[in-house]
């Protein structure tokens, strides 16, 4: 069967060759296509060997050994390279940047390299994308071993030429005696129908390494030029296949059947209910579990319309209605969050309760972030295939090899005879749908013995799909008699019991509904906000919440978007700015006065750098120092009917600093926010690629702002009521900021170290976002609003009852 074209069109004709075979071994031993290495180990075959001892049929998808440099790249006969990691690039640039770092080290032009990505047959497992790390650890092997590759390739020439590799030169794929140009020799021409099998070493994939060392920062060429990302063309002339456009053979399509309300039990299914629809082929139940199979899509959509079902609900309310859920979540019990049987300890640094005892002012806050949805725009989907016995699986999860492990356990095959074939897609950002769409693909087709093309229903994905977890958040602060911060006291409560890991064969729906799932479910939890501020007597803790339902509900609580991060920053730099306004001062001046409280730093120089994106993003924005708000006038009667104000807020994330200020106009007789205008100062070290990093950056603060005003799970005691673009509204047009000025920093003590890292960008800018817009209308209304989303009947009362 040949397989649907998934990437690009240029990638597509490097892999024609062995397009429908088995793995990239196959292509390599029909290709002609060899390198010759020099490794110690001797002669070995691409990919592992079957740890039992089988045939390679038998397990048909081996995983690629990451410590052989042929599982990484391959230099073909006419010069062009491909390279294989095992990331993903959910839109944010990550593969471009990828193959910009892996071409400046192999010493070859951008136009002649490809890059395949995130394929459990062909590429190494570096886990698919999250954390933010892909760039800051995961590109640091990529680089490492297109560097051994040059290495190699000019021992090759060496040998050719008979002069020591010191005599070389290399540019783009040529390699030439520096005495003499005429003498040149391309990458193709050495290759000589040879592989190279050369062995590598490392305790992990993201410790791999050859003998060659990196390029200093000095000499990279690639690396800093603003590419155009290779993904963007095919996906706006349309030619770019999305793994919902997968069309297989036989494929039928399926549609689920939810329960009604949380923790239901299905009692009865009418199946000639459904029988007479024209293409209908299945009713599919496994406890309460229950989908429709047809082969055309509207007909599986009209049969789980139409599909007669009896539910019983459960004896007790499974959560709280969200207009209660912070008062629940204050009042409960916490969770035991560390299997001990007991609450994690804070932590604590100095004595905060004498010092707030002891200072002038006291401030006290509380904050209340609700749970969040992913809602892609495009709900979660995936198409599976059953043929051969084996199971291949299209997705657009982020991270392939759990999804292949998972699947693998949930189906009890053997994971060499599962592959996971990413491809673009919108979800993403977190333990997102994705997870579940490719698992019951690959349990329906392994049950109807066909491929299956499973997509949720807006309703559903809306309802269902993993949320971010809700936080209520208390603060209180103390300020001596001149205005400094003597202690700072934060108390969290995390509505996270039961979070869900990616992949796990026992917490995806699929399995709860079936009545699979763990023993103890994971405790949840998270820490505070992340900063540099020096506070000498602090107290941080979070506990988790639970509500009386752990599975089986729409409240199921993952990753989402920098986890934890927007929630604790609304807070954390919110109160900031509350302490900033109690002592009379500057809320950017207070800001780096607290940073500068202390000489000390860690080896990322977050301190230093700190100081350096508060500066450079007030300077950019053209900040005036004075206190918040505006002015006292601001709630005054004549006051106009748009107010305007700028807000600021600060952090970091991993080794990654920000700070974003935005400037918003409220509305004061509708209570609509526009955030009009934002800065975002940001420091990730090394920037691979300009323009993409100004991108991802811009959207990150966008999808920031739809959640700052619009986006809220919204429940009754039995269900999600939330189920739409009109229940749930998200960001529009219409909300889109005049303008966006993203201001690259580098503040990096020594920021011309030939050594200088490449740290992560694909979320820290997105935390920074609700606090600064928040604070934003506090400068504008005087009027501090603690509870998002922001929505204008939100703003409208909290103006309303301050009498602006």
């Amino acid at each position: 069967m040949k397989a649907p074209r998934e990437l690009p069109p240029a990638i597509d004709d490097a892999l024609a060759p062995w397009e429908g075979t088995t793995s990239r071994r196959d292509f390599l031993r029909t290709s002609g296509l060899f390198v010759l290495g020099f490794s110690g180990a001797g002669l070995v075959g691409f990919g592992p060997r079957d740890p039992r001892g089988g045939p390679p049929e038998a397990n048909p998808y081996p995983d690629p050994d990451f410590l052989q440099l042929d599982s990484w790249l391959v230099v073909h006969e006419d010069g062009t390279a491909t390279f294989y990691v095992g990331k993903t690039d959910g839109g944010q640039g990550t593969g471009t940047a990828m193959r910009q770092m892996m071409c400046d080290e192999l010493d070859i032009a951008y136009a002649d390299a490809t890059l395949v990505m995130g394929r459990t047959d062909m590429t190494v497992d570096q886990g698919g994308s999250g954390g933010s790390d892909a760039i800051e650890r995961d590109a640091i092997a990529a680089r490492r071993v297109a560097a051994e590759a040059r290495r190699v390739l000019l021992e090759l020439a060496s040998e050719r030429f008979e002069r020591p590799v010191e005599d070389l030169a290399v540019s783009e794929g040529v390699i030439s005696v520096r005495s003499d140009a005429s003498r040149r020799v391309t990458y193709g021409e050495l290759i000589g129908g040879r592989r190279f099998d050369v062995a590598l070493t490392g305790r992990n994939v993201n410790e791999t390494a050859g003998l060659a060392s990196l390029k200093p920062v000095q000499e990279l060429k690639i690396v800093g030029q603003p590419i155009p990302r290779y993904d963007i063309p095919g996906k706006v002339d349309g030619s770019l296949e999305w793994a919902v456009d997968v069309k297989l053979p036989g494929m039928v399509h399926a549609r689920n059947v939810r329960p009604p309300f949380a923790g239901a039990r299905l009692v009865a299914v009418d199946e000639s209910s459904v029988r007479d629809i024209p293409g209908f082929l299945r009713v599919v139940r496994e406890g309460n579990y229950l989908a429709v199979v047809c082969e055309r899509e509207e007909q599986a959509i009209d049969a789980a319309e139409r599909l007669e079902t009896e539910w019983e609900k459960p004896g007790t309310a499974p959560f709280p209605s969200s207009e209660d859920l912070f008062d629940y979540m204050r009042n409960a019990p916490p969770a035991d969050a560390n299997g001990s049987g007991r609450a994690p300890s804070a932590r604590v640094q100095g004595d905060p309760d004498a010092a707030l005892a002891g200072a002038a002012t006291v401030v006290e806050a509380a904050y209340d972030i609700p749970f969040q949805g992913h809602t892609a725009i495009g709900p979660a989907h995936a198409v599976a295939d059953p043929s051969d016995g084996q199971m291949t699986v299209y997705t657009n999860d982020m991270k392939p090899y759990s999804h292949r492990t998972g699947i693998a356990e949930f189906l009890g095959m053997p994971p060499e005879q599962v592959r996971v074939i990413w491809m673009d897609g919108p979800q993403l950002y977190g333990r997102t749908a994705a997870d579940d769409a490719g698992f019951e693909a690959a349990y329906l087709a392994r049950e109807l013995g066909r491929p299956v093309r499973v997509q949720w229903m807006r309703h559903e994905e809306t309802a269902w799909d993993t949320k971010g977890p809700a936080f209520a958040v208390d603060l209180r602060g103390g300020l001596d008699a001149e205005g400094g911060v003597v202690a700072l006291d934060y108390r969290a409560r995390i509505a996270n019991y039961a979070h869900l890991g990616y992949n796990q064969a026992d917490t995806v729906l699929i399995a709860q509904l079936m009545g699979i799932r763990p023993e103890r479910p994971s405790p949840g939890g998270g820490g505070g906000p992340d900063e540099m501020y020096h506070i000498p007597n602090r107290r941080e803790e979070t506990r988790p919440v639970r509500f009386p339902l752990a599975f089986e509900t729409p409240l199921r609580t993952g990753n989402l978007r920098d986890p934890n991060g927007p929630q604790t920053t609304f807070a954390g730099e919110s109160f900031i700015d509350e302490l900033a306004a109690a002592a009379k001062a500057d809320p950017v001046e207070f800001r780096l006065r607290l940073l500068r409280g202390t000489a000390d730093d860690d080896d990322a120089f977050r301190r230093a750098r700190s100081t350096a994106v508060v500066e450079a993003a007030a300077e950019t924005y053209g900040w005036d120092p004075r206190p918040s708000p505006a002015a006292p006038t601001a709630g005054a009667a004549d006051a106009g009917r748009v107010l305007t104000g700028r807000g600021i807020a600060y952090a970091y994330r991993a080794r990654t600093v920000v700070a974003t200020i935005a400037e918003v106009e409220v509305d004061r007789e509708s209570g609509r926010v526009w955030v009009r205008r934002m800065v975002c100062a940001h420091d990730c070290g090394l920037v691979i690629n300009p323009d993409g990093l100004e991108s991802t950056v811009q959207g990150n603060l966008l999808h920031g702002i739809s959640r700052t005003l619009y986006e809220e799970v919204r429940f009754d005691g039995e269900k999600v009521t939330s189920v739409d673009w009109r229940t749930h509204p998200t960001l529009t047009h219409r909300d889109a900021p005049e303008r966006i000025d993203v201001v690259i920093v580098n503040g990096d003590p020594n920021p011309d170290r030939p050594d200088l890292p490449h740290y992560g960008a694909g979320e820290p800018s997105h935390r920074t976002v609700a606090a600064a817009v928040a604070n934003a209308i506090h400068d504008a209304t005087g009027v501090r609003l603690r509870r998002i989303p922001l929505r204008p009947e939100r703003v409208l009362a909290a103006l309303t009852a301050a009498g602006v």
